[in-house]
């Protein structure tokens, strides 16, 4: 199978994994080709050269926008804007009956907003706060795919450069974010690849939750990581100072918000097989 994969943290390390499965595949970057496996694409303008996505079998759109900021009404345009129109993108290069027949789209487990101690699933409705409406465009965008489909809501994913575990691990970060009581859902990067690779060579279409089986709170998670490298934790992080951070509006959405995700596809009904279903084994093999 001949896979396009589009940019993004996650993108490496699936090329990677796809091309020790022996499948064949095509970086989209957003900077002139280097080279034959490369082919260049402007998320903003719509624009994939030549010949798009006519010469794949599947695409994977890792294409995401950093919400760890501020959320003034510009990011908040950024970050809606640009992961609905990096989305349409790849739908408008696809054909109902060109060559390319399946589409998985990176999604986040921020569909859900705050649920507290609700158990969440592919089937779990979506969440009222500004993040959860903003990842359901995302989601809605990728719906208009003319060919199968499947959404990947992915959580924390543990040992990806420049993501909330990279941010957790040392710093003023370290710390628990006020009381750790709020459900902390996560993966191991290399759980994550392998769980999207069944994914695209599978049928399996609509949202899945592509995590760990085993959430956590967050004060056990800040414990976890701080175990796995060694140290003591960071000292608690009360939520006024967040605020004062990060603004009101990300603070609440993200840092305190409370996602208890359980993936019942992959395991239940893909037969699915974790290497890391544990925190701790997780962390250590990236220690």
């Amino acid at each position: 199978m001949r896979v396009a994969v589009s940019s993004g943290r996650l993108g490496g390390h699936l090329a990677a994994g796809l091309r020790s499965a022996g499948h064949e595949v095509l970086c989209l970057v957003e900077r002139e080709a280097s080279g034959p496996e490369e082919r260049r694409w402007d998320p903003a303008a719509g624009r994939i050269d030549n010949p798009g996505l006519s010469d794949v079998d599947a695409v994977a759109n890792l294409f995401e926008v950093d919400v760890w900021r501020r959320w003034t009404p510009e990011v908040r345009d950024e970050i809606r804007g640009s992961q609905v129109t990096g989305t349409l993108t790849i739908v408008s290069h696809l054909e109902p009956d060109g060559r390319c027949q399946r589409f998985a789209n990176l999604s986040a487990t921020s569909f859900y907003g705050d649920r507290g101690e609700e158990i969440l699933d592919a089937d779990s409705s979506v969440g009222t706060g500004w993040l959860a409406q903003a990842t359901a465009a995302w989601e809605a965008a990728a719906r208009h795919a003319p060919v199968s489909t499947v959404l990947l809501r992915t959580p924390i994913v543990l040992g990806v450069e420049g993501g909330a575990w990279e941010r957790r691990r040392r710093g003023p970060l370290a710390g628990r974010f006020g009381p750790g009581r709020q459900w902390r859902t996560w993966i191991h990067v290399d759980d994550w690849v392998a769980a999207t690779i069944l994914l695209l060579e599978g049928r399996q279409e609509g949202p899945v939750v592509v995590s760990a089986p085993k959430p956590v709170r967050d004060a056990d998670f800040v414990a976890a990581l701080a175990v796995a490298s060694g140290r003591r934790p960071g000292l608690p992080i009360p939520e006024r100072v967040l605020r004062l951070q990060f603004g009101a509006d990300l603070t609440r959405e993200v840092l305190m918000a409370s996602q208890r995700g359980e993936p019942r596809i992959l395991p239940t009904e893909l037969g699915f097989t974790y290497r890391y279903p544990d925190l701790a084994d997780a962390l250590a093999h990236l220690s």
